[in-house]
C-alpha cells in the first residue's frame, strides 16, 4: 500500500484547505477525501501534556488513529505522481515531526504561514463561526490563550528543519498566497514534480472569513459527526448544495481592532525575526505599519 510523499503540516486558518483542494485538481496528484487526517498528531493529543502548545487539541479533529486506517486512505492510489495529505495539527503536535520522519523520512512538507495576530484572529472568528460562545476579541486574545500560542511559529518549524532536508519542505507565506494563488500552486506542481502547466480553478476560497446569522445552523454544520456521515453517505453534488447553504448563513466578520493587533505584533516580534533566520527570508510584510 502506498504512502503519501508529500503533506501539507499546516498552519491552521493560512490556507490549508484551499490548497488541499487545489492540489486535489490535478490529474497527477492524489489526496485522500479525508481532510485532515491528523494521524501522526494523534498520540500526542490522546495524551496531551504540553501546556505550553495550548490547550489540548479535541479527539474528534483526529479521525485517523490506526496506521492500517492511515494506509487505507490510499487505497485508491492509481498512477499518480504526488500522493498527500494535508493535517494542520501537524504543526502544533510536538512529536509529530519525528512520528512523521521515522514512517517516512523521504516526505516533502509544505507549510502555510500566516501573519501569527492575523491568523489568532481568525481562529477566534472560526470559533464565532461553529456557533460557539465566546467573550470578546480582547478576553480571548490574551497571551496565554492557544490561538495566540500557535502563532509562535520558530520552534515548531524547527522541529521540522531539525529533522528534514531543506530542499524537502516548502513555505508558502498566505499573504503572497492569496494575492496570487496561481503562481503559488504552481511553485508547489513544481516542488511536487507533477505537470506546472495544468491548470485548477482557484477562484474558490475555502473557509472564507465570516460569522453565522444563526448559530445553531452553523454549529449543526460544523459538528464532526455529523459531517464524516455526510461525506460518506451524501452525493458530491448534495455536499457542494450543504457548503452553499452554510456559506449564504454567513455575514462580515468584525474588523481585528488595530490595537489589538498591533499589542500581538510586538508579543510576536523576537519569534518572527528568528524565523527570518531560520527561512533566511524577509518576513517584514508581517511587521509593517507596526
Amino acid at each position: 500500500m502506498p504512502l503519501p510523499n508529500f503533506m501539507i503540516i499546516g498552519v491552521a486558518k493560512a490556507g490549508t484547505t484551499s490548497l488541499y483542494h487545489y492540489l486535489d485538481q490535478h490529474s497527477e496528484i492524489y489526496v485522500p477525501h479525508v481532510k485532515a487526517p491528523n494521524f501522526f498528531g494523534y498520540e500526542d493529543a490522546r495524551a496531551w501534556s504540553f501546556n505550553d502548545e495550548g490547550k489540548a487539541p479535541l479527539l474528534q479533529n483526529f479521525p485517523v488513529r490506526t496506521f492500517d486506517e492511515y494506509e487505507a486512505l490510499f487505497a485508491g492510489v492509481k498512477d499518480e505522481i504526488a500522493i498527500g495529505e494535508a493535517s494542520p495539527q501537524y504543526f502544533r503536535c510536538p512529536n509529530a515531526a519525528r512520528r512523521i520522519h521515522e514512517c517516512i523520512p523521504d516526505v516533502k512538507l509544505i507549510a502555510s504561514l500566516r501573519n501569527p495576530a492575523d491568523r489568532a484572529f481568525s481562529g477566534f472568528l472560526m470559533r464565532t463561526r461553529r456557533g460557539e460562545t465566546v467573550k470578546s476579541s480582547y478576553e480571548e486574545l490574551t497571551a496565554e490563550a492557544s490561538h495566540v500560542k500557535e502563532g509562535f511559529y520558530y520552534k515548531r518549524l524547527k522541529r521540522y528543519f531539525d529533522l528534514f532536508q531543506k530542499d524537502q519542505i516548502r513555505i508558502c507565506i498566505f499573504e503572497t498566497f492569496k494575492q496570487d494563488s496561481a503562481k503559488t500552486v504552481i511553485e508547489l506542481f513544481s516542488f511536487l514534480g507533477v505537470d506546472s502547466n495544468f491548470v485548477v480553478d482557484t477562484s474558490v476560497k475555502h473557509n472564507p472569513a465570516g460569522i453565522p446569522k444563526i448559530k445553531l445552523i452553523n454549529r449543526f454544520f460544523f459538528n464532526p459527526k455529523l459531517i464524516r456521515a455526510a461525506k460518506s453517505l451524501l452525493s458530491r453534488r448534495m455536499q457542494e448544495t450543504a457548503k452553499r447553504i452554510q456559506k449564504k448563513n454567513l455575514k462580515p466578520p468584525p474588523v481585528f481592532p488595530s490595537d489589538l493587533r498591533a499589542d500581538l505584533l510586538d508579543l510576536y516580534r523576537e519569534d518572527i525575526h528568528k524565523l527570518e533566520d531560520l527561512l533566511d527570508r524577509d518576513l517584514s510584510i508581517w511587521l509593517q505599519g507596526v
